[in-house]
């Protein structure tokens, strides 16, 4: 970087605290990625709304490898054939103004979910299996569900709990314009600017260990290399979301902790598998076509056959992501170990593209976005050289992370490069895999409309058996199907999460990206 440019860099991330002055060691100062799209907890699941769970705490509690663990609930047991699950309140559990945190509250809470509209990716469903809320008394909550429901505890771990006293009308809205001044979590609200920072106080009445810094002042910076500058100057003490390339040079500096953990995200390649005519495929004279290649099983192994995974991991993620197979790092419960990483064949593929009646190859645009994940415009690049090999020749159309996401909810694209991540198989393959079914809350995530039928009718087996070891070979026997032999979405690596911070400061990372103020700790 030119010094004039670094200068630049560094005047654009440098903070002005808003409130009066306070006493350095008590203000932690952070360099965030990405803005929270909303303050409403219950609006959007996505990457860039984590921060908000140092404002309101989850039912449940999650370690930093996503495990449940427990939280404002202490425990939890299935009642009977599994149609009840029982959760117990800690009893010290407070809101920021000092009242109790009720099972009450947590049925307000739950309640007020599936009323949320507007969101591109909303919670519904954790709690769509919910049939009914029961109040015990003020420390337990009963959760009825229509069926065996197996995954409730993993459910609530994505539940907000808020006060019922915010009231039946609580909009959205009122936590956008700074309204709500009630929290659950470690901390509290102090002020925010949608695209410029987010500062918060720490919550005196938080049942957990106290966090290290009364204030933190998280500053949006969404260049890699302003917020880069920034650490490095001092300026910020602490970032998340480090760019692979300066990954290995930050690992040099003395005066820096870079931390880092396999996150339990995929990035993948969604297609349109469901239009005759799908918008983005031209034969290879480049004419529209009026048959979409992409319902051709044999087209779809041959373009998995044509990625080299290992060299997107290597050249492109520089090491900084492992080469996928499942939906989820191999290992993690529900992953199939019968489901091998694919390996490049690249005159295989141009055989399946003959015997599917394409010999010539034909024309493709893949969609990416340019400012979302690392290196997001580089990989759509290498995806496309290698397709472009075996006689598809592809063509890269990267957007911006806002506007590239409410058009392919819209099902706007023919191929689409993506990241998702989940607690679980489940909800992986429930919101990115699964058919799409709006009333059901299934295929979320599904916005290229593919589908198995034959993978989908195992997984409901699987969504109602409550023993775990059956479960989970539910969930890999319909991956080997969906994702293997009819290639339905292409997985092709696990990025890691990459966090730096100024010494004596170490960030502990969250294997779903969240950047805590809580998770900051000295020494």
């Amino acid at each position: 970087m030119k010094r004039s440019d670094f200068l630049k860099a560094v005047g654009a991330a440098t903070f002005a605290l808003p409130h009066v002055a306070r006493a350095q060691s008590e203000v932690l100062r952070c360099g965030l990625k990405l803005s929270p799209t909303s303050m409403d907890p219950h609006f959007r699941l996505s990457g860039e709304q984590s921060i908000l769970r140092a404002l309101h705490a989850r039912f449940v509690g999650m370690t930093p490898d996503g495990k449940p663990e427990p939280g404002i609930a202490e425990s939890w047991r299935p009642i009977g054939d599994g149609t009840v699950w029982e959760f117990r309140l800690r009893a010290d559990a407070k809101f920021s103004d000092g009242s109790p945190i009720t099972a009450a509250d947590v049925a307000y809470s739950i309640a007020r979910v599936p009323t949320i509209t507007g969101s591109a990716g909303a919670y519904h469903i954790f709690v769509r299996a919910i049939a009914g809320t029961e109040v015990k008394d003020a420390r337990t909550l009963h959760i009825r569900t229509a069926q065996p429901y197996p995954f409730m505890v993993e459910d609530m771990t994505e539940i907000a709990v808020l006060s019922r006293s915010l009231g039946p009308d609580l909009r959205t809205a009122d936590f956008n314009a700074k309204t709500v001044r009630v929290f659950s979590g470690a901390y509290m609200l102090a002020d925010y600017r949608f695209g410029e920072f987010v500062e918060m106080r720490r919550n005196p009445h938080w049942y957990g260990a106290a966090p290290a810094f009364e204030v933190a002042n998280f500053k949006v910076i969404a260049s890699d290399a302003s917020r880069m500058a920034a650490l490095l100057s001092g300026d910020v003490q602490a970032v998340d979301e480090v760019a692979v390339p300066d990954i290995a040079r930050l690992r040099r500096d003395a005066n820096l902790n870079v931390t880092q953990i396999a996150g339990m995200r995929v990035m993948y390649i969604a297609m349109d598998t469901d239009r005759d005519v799908s918008p983005f495929i031209r034969d290879a004279a480049g004419q529209p076509m009026t048959r979409n290649p992409l319902k051709d099983a044999r087209v779809r192994q041959a373009l998995s056959l044509a990625l080299n995974r290992q060299a997107i991991v290597e050249r492109v993620m520089e090491g900084a992501a492992t080469v996928a197979s499942n939906l989820l790092p191999t290992g993690t419960p529900g992953t199939s170990e019968r489901l091998p990483v694919v390996t490049q064949d690249v005159e295989r593929g141009r055989r399946l593209l003959a015997e599917a009646g394409y010999p010539n190859g034909f024309q493709i645009t893949i969609h990416a976005t340019n400012d979302r994940y690392p290196n997001d415009e580089k990989v759509a690049q290498a995806i496309a050289q290698f397709w472009t090999r075996i006689g598809v020749r592809t063509e890269v159309q990267t957007l911006p992370n806002a506007a590239y996401f409410p058009q392919a909810a819209r099902q706007a694209f023919t191929v689409m490069a993506a990241q998702y991540g989940a607690d679980n198989v489940s909800y992986a393959y429930r919101a990115l895999v699964h058919a799409f079914d709006r009333d059901r809350g299934l295929g979320t995530a599904n916005r290229t409309r593919h589908a198995s039928p034959r993978a989908d009718a195992i997984v409901a087996r699987a969504l109602v058996e409550m023993e775990e070891t059956k479960r989970n070979g539910l969930f890999a026997e319909a991956a080997e199907i969906a994702i293997g032999e009819e290639a339905i979405i292409h997985m092709v690596y696990h990025p890691a999460y990459v966090y730096a911070a100024r010494r004596p400061l170490s960030v502990t990372p969250y294997y779903n990206g969240a950047f805590l103020p809580q998770a900051v700790r000295r020494g």
